[in-house]
């Protein structure tokens, strides 16, 4: 197994389990390996032995159950992380008006939660290595059985400690970024609330030679005269002409 130890040893884990992404079945570090088992089980008895087997048993079947409660959790972190990145991303257009420090709050915030669902999708993708027993070379090793039962038991539990400690360990730190980006963001929500949008552009008129006469306009043919200029014309002038007989008078 690949151990990484000293000065950030925790942040380097957690670079390599987001870059498995990229990589899968890579073998991905651990934080310590696995201390080598050098007792002499010779001198135990075939009691002893048998009781050496069935807690080996139980041991990796506890791992196998830890991985699997590590994994459902990996789960809903991996929920939470994309939902905080839908929340970021819809309130990216409220927040670049704001000014260059909050973008850099809301830029800082999406990355680590970005790093969050890396390392999430990471606990459920990537190889975990544990310690087994194959069946068939027990049955073809050295005699007797049980002997070789207890000593492959007594080597096999220790690589899946290692995988089991460092995948809590880099659960807890995707936690860890989760808060810290929502956080972050609640630092610049009030800003986020009451800003808006900026609205479109109203659109120019058109000026296509359309016509705006209103509705009720009536529109007269240029070869028909209006009723109003033939009843003009049709009536009778006002001025009464003289007859002979008032003129005799």
């Amino acid at each position: 197994m690949h151990a990484i130890k000293g000065r950030f040893a925790e942040a380097r884990v957690y670079g390599w389990y987001v870059l498995a992404l990229l990589r899968p079945g890579v073998e991905v570090p651990t934080f310590g390996e696995p201390g080598a088992f050098t007792a002499d089980v010779k001198r135990f008895t075939p009691d002893d032995l048998k009781i050496i087997v069935e807690e080996g048993r139980r041991q990796i079947d506890r791992q196998l159950a830890d991985l699997e409660k590590n994994r459902a959790r990996a789960a809903t972190l991996l929920t939470i992380g994309l939902a905080e990145l839908a929340v970021l991303a819809a309130s990216a257009n409220r927040i670049f008006p704001l000014g260059v420090p909050a973008r850099a709050v809301w830029a800082v915030s999406a990355l680590l939660v970005v790093l969050t669902i890396g390392g999430a999708a990471s606990l459920l993708t990537s190889r975990a290595d544990f310690g087994r027993l194959e069946t068939r070379q027990l049955a073809v090793g050295p005699m007797p059985v049980l002997r070789e039962a207890a000593l492959g038991y007594a080597h096999a539990v220790g690589p899946g400690e290692e995988t089991v400690r460092t995948r809590i360990t880099v659960l807890r730190d995707g936690v860890l970024l989760a808060v810290i980006a929502a956080l972050l963001y609640a630092v610049i929500w009030p800003f986020v609330a009451t800003a808006k949008t900026q609205p479109d552009p109203a659109p120019s008129p058109s000026f296509s030679g359309a016509n705006t006469c209103p509705v009720t306009c009536t529109r007269s043919s240029p070869d028909r005269p209006s009723p109003t200029t033939t009843a003009t014309r049709n009536r009778a002038p006002t001025s009464a002409t003289p007859t002979p007989s008032s003129l005799m008078r």
